[in-house]
């Protein structure tokens, strides 16, 4: 009778734990969309596909891409948030879209730590000075004292106030860029996707990038700490976000997939190739890093009066 009990018992437990098991495994059962804030063809869009191929081979399920373009982003998020939370609606977010237009916002129409729900980090981005070859100077130093000796007389392509893809991403980037190799203006700080076809063919001249490190792709363009300019230092990045009260087993299962995706070496050449450097940040430290990034920038915006 005891012995009969303790086999009840131990198959119970088994029963129990591979219940469990199943349950953890069970995520995703169909389709997901990722959702991205932007145009087909931009980079955000072309990184956001590479996760997107790598969760469809890694779930063995169609995850399907929908562009949502439109006010820096936000009608892709309205998009995600009246969505199901419930794991299969996901969304491509930039610094640009989730925390620099929230930061320079006095009265925001989202909160920025409240409405999206970070999952995993997947790429940064610098951003890099550059002129057209008809300006004579090959170096920061070399353009400052050309600008020196020409005072008022040199243009300068802007991509937004306070912007580092704020626009410039997918917006107005290449607008600017003509501009800069038809000779219109001299100088654009522009992010690094965005010119890195241009630099690495020499239609136009790199003088600096805006990482902390020297970029694989080219890597004779020193950071602007090498050229002699210090204080900048400053990466733009993306990641995957979910809604609110999605499931924190699905978060955590997509959180570890999207790591694991982005760490391949083939997927890392793949985002170097469109001028991203890859980072596989998992959902405790993206979602601290998110929350680090956005009283950062509110306090910088705020500090710096462009908060209104």
């Amino acid at each position: 009778m005891v012995r009969t009990l303790s086999s009840l018992l131990a198959s119970f437990f088994i029963c129990v734990l591979l219940s469990v098991a199943a349950s953890a495994q069970s995520f995703p059962t169909r389709p997901i969309r990722l959702i991205v804030p932007f145009p087909p063809a931009g980079i955000t869009d072309l990184s956001a596909r590479l996760v997107a191929e790598g969760l469809r081979v890694k779930f063995n399920q169609p995850v399907i891409v929908e562009n949502k373009p439109g006010a820096n982003g936000l009608l892709g998020l309205r998009e995600m948030l009246k969505a199901e939370p419930d794991g299969y609606t996901l969304m491509a977010g930039t610094v640009g879209n989730l925390v620099i237009g929230y930061a320079m916002e006095a009265s925001p129409s989202f909160d920025a730590l409240r409405d999206v729900v970070p999952i995993a980090g997947t790429a940064e981005y610098a951003t890099a000075m550059v002129v057209n070859n008809k300006v004579p100077a090959s170096s920061v130093k070399e353009f400052i004292d050309y600008a020196k000796a020409r005072p008022g007389k040199l243009t300068f392509g802007s991509t937004g106030t306070g912007a580092l893809d704020y626009v410039a991403v997918d917006r107005g980037g290449p607008a600017a860029l003509n501009d800069l190799m038809g000779g219109s203006i001299d100088l654009l700080i522009e992010v690094f996707p965005v010119v890195m076809e241009q630099i690495k063919t020499g239609m136009i001249r790199g003088l600096a990038v805006s990482s902390p490190y020297r970029l694989p792709s080219v890597p004779d363009l020193p950071t602007f700490k090498q050229a002699g300019v210090s204080g900048v230092e400053l990466t733009g990045w993306l990641g995957i976000y979910g809604p609110p009260r999605m499931p924190e087993d699905a978060r955590a299962t997509l959180g570890k997939a999207i790591v694991d995706i982005v760490r391949q070496p083939d997927v890392q050449d793949k985002f170097r190739a469109i001028g991203f450097e890859p980072t596989g940040l998992g959902v405790t430290e993206f979602t601290a890093f998110h929350e680090a990034e956005v009283k950062r920038w509110v306090a910088f915006m705020t500090e710096s009066g462009l908060r209104k």
